[in-house]
């Protein structure tokens, strides 16, 4: 139950939990023998982030077993604190945690006993880390899901009667009756913990350090909230490992982003912060959109627990954040908040109910629904177990949750579907084979349109664009065009001189004999590889001695550009094998090849 008064604050638990857990990592020293060499703790292999800062890769087995751990926070786990304001990236403290207001110190750093016995073998040296190799995907070999998409079934209590819309699915490695490939199960104790009917998942944050991802899925986890930001100067490090864990054992996960309100700090430049920084979405089945904690103030500084804001002034921060999240994203972020809270800091508004409700209720019900939701998507149902950190129920079936986590047009469980998307342009509809690409260039500035609100996408693109759009992809560098112009068909008011001259000055866009730029030709698809080959700094590239195009050969200008533009990924050719390398290029498929070259 989340609780409205500030006596409550986390402080007066300080010293039992200091003290506690002092006494855990005491029995870690001294359980490991004298002299003894310190395992190295679980790594991420392959790590690498996305454009957009989601972190991906695997993670080293330890015994067997999926488990991140961040050093620097078990180093500091013997002392936690929250400050009087919001940390900063790099600071001891972790920051808030969903509901941190209402908990104790105890429960923000809440641990499974499955993950705490792990944390104690790799932090006392007796973990050992194993060569089980890993899937690309990132899925650990020993529990696949299968060809479906379904999570096999858990070491976890079995309810008599599975969920019917469950999918019967299994490991051939375990004789468990089956529970549903989301441990769908009657109301039950995990973990000395009570677990209600549903789905089960869980949320974590940099308040747990070591999580053994393994455990927490045989105890019936099957997805996974992770923080990942707070306000715009504080990215979790246990981020990437536990986003990447909860990932390789097979949970449906997602980012959540601690919100920090305010006048100083809009809902917009949050809402970037939180998808530069690993918060963003795919349509891939395994990413639930990303979440924003909007709830009572954890941190005196913020004055009251609505931040000092109106009822107006917190709508309207919400809309900026939920505005931007869908403009970077294309679908709006889910909201965590409790009923209480959302309607003395919103005045209980029902303007939000197109978005996905995770509401928290730590008692056996999860009580009334902020306005306009007639149920919730999940419920943070306790802060005490059965998972560590804080655990959630999924109130549909299985289906639903994977159509949360690939459907940009998801309708909430007990809210109204979100409004129909508009596309990019006036004319580029949702529909448009390359909206994706559209949008992204388009809210990157790297292809705009016009004033009438077209884009003409199959409209060629010109010389004097291309030369603009290489300008943009660098970075839209320092340069002063020369006074007088190089070209005699581009005179120094030409809207785009500074960006001819500078591709011509970076030996990207050159023009001809006759002293000719030809801004209004139409570039072909022949140059547009030459082009992008050289914006990557002409690397070494042997081109295959038989050409994968039909109608490109050995010694044709601008071959091994060509294929070193396929074998990239950026161009695939035509349905029919060909490349068609004089055809122009039009505006749509350029902005493919320009998302396609930065991603």
């Amino acid at each position: 139950m989340i609780l409205s008064h500030h006596s409550s604050r986390v402080s007066s638990t300080a010293t039992a939990v200091t003290v506690s857990v002092s006494m855990v990592l005491a029995g870690l020293a001294a359980a490991a023998p004298a002299g003894a060499v310190e395992e190295t703790p679980p790594s991420i292999l392959n790590e690498h982030v996305s454009q957009e800062g989601t972190p991906q890769g695997e993670l080293s087995l330890t015994d067997g077993e999926v488990v991140s751990f961040d050093a620097d926070g078990v180093a500091s786990y013997d002392a936690p604190e929250l400050p009087d304001a919001p940390p900063s990236t790099g600071d001891r403290s972790p920051g808030a945690t969903m509901g941190m207001y209402q908990k104790s110190l105890a429960s923000a750093a809440h641990l499974s006993d499955e993950s705490e016995q792990s944390m104690a073998r790799i932090a006392g040296g007796d973990a050992e880390a194993d060569g089980t190799t890993t899937t690309e995907s990132g899925a650990a070999s020993e529990t696949p899901l299968d060809p479906a998409g379904e999570a096999p079934a858990a070491d976890v209590p079995v309810a008599e009667t599975p969920a019917a819309d469950a999918p019967a699915s299994g490991s051939p490695e375990t004789d468990q009756a089956q529970v549903g490939p989301a441990g769908a199960m009657s109301m039950v104790v995990v973990n000395g913990a009570w677990q209600p009917a549903g789905i089960q998942g869980m949320d974590v944050s940099g308040w747990q350090p070591s999580v053994n991802w393994s455990r927490e899925y045989s105890l019936g986890a099957r997805f996974a909230y992770v923080k990942a930001t707070e306000g715009t100067s504080y990215r979790s490090p246990a981020f990437n490992s536990q986003y990447i864990g909860s990932y390789q054992t097979g949970m449906i996960r997602g980012a959540y982003h601690f919100a920090i309100p305010s006048r100083s700090s809009s809902g917009a430049a949050q809402a970037d912060y939180f998808v530069n920084n690993g918060g963003g979405w795919s349509a891939d089945g395994k990413t639930l959109p990303g979440l924003l904690d909007i709830e009572y103030n954890p941190y005196p500084a913020y004055g009251d627990v609505c931040f000092n804001l109106t009822h107006s002034e917190m709508r309207n921060w919400i809309k900026s954040f939920s505005d931007r999240y869908k403009q970077r994203t294309g679908r709006l972020p889910a909201i965590y908040t409790a009923t209480d809270w959302w309607v003395q800091c919103t005045g209980n508004t029902n303007m939000f109910n197109d978005h996905p409700l995770h509401i928290a209720q730590w008692t056996n019900s999860p009580g009334p629904m902020p306005n306009g939701w007639n149920t919730h998507d999940i419920w943070q149902y306790s802060d005490r177990g059965p998972f560590s950190g804080d655990s959630n129920v999924y109130g549909g079936s299985w289906g639903q949750l994977q159509d949360m986590a690939r459907n940009a047009s998801y309708k909430p469980l007990g809210g109204r579907a979100p409004a129909a998307a508009a596309g990019p342009f006036v004319d580029v509809s949702p529909s448009n084979q390359f909206v994706r690409e559209i949008t992204w260039v388009k809210d990157r500035g790297y292809l705009n349109g016009w004033p009438d609100g077209t884009f003409r996408p199959v409209q060629p693109i010109d010389r004097d664009a291309m030369a603009a759009v290489a300008y943009r992809l660098a970075g839209s560098p320092a340069y002063t065009p020369p006074a007088r112009s190089p070209y005699r068909d581009v005179a120094t008011t030409h809207q785009f001189y500074k960006e001819i001259t500078w591709a011509r000055s970076a030996g990207y866009l050159t023009g001809w004999p006759d002293g000719t730029f030809r801004p209004n030709n139409k570039i072909t698809r022949d140059a547009t590889a030459a082009m992008f080959y050289r914006m990557a700094g002409s690397p070494a590239y042997t081109p295959p001695a038989t050409s994968r195009f039909p109608d490109i050969h050995r010694g044709q200008q601008f071959y091994r550009e060509i294929h070193w533009f396929a074998a990239q990924g950026i161009t695939t050719g035509y349905a029919n094998g060909t490349y068609r390398p004089l055809n122009t290029t039009n505006r749509d498929a350029m902005a493919a090849f320009i998302y396609r070259y930065i991603n």
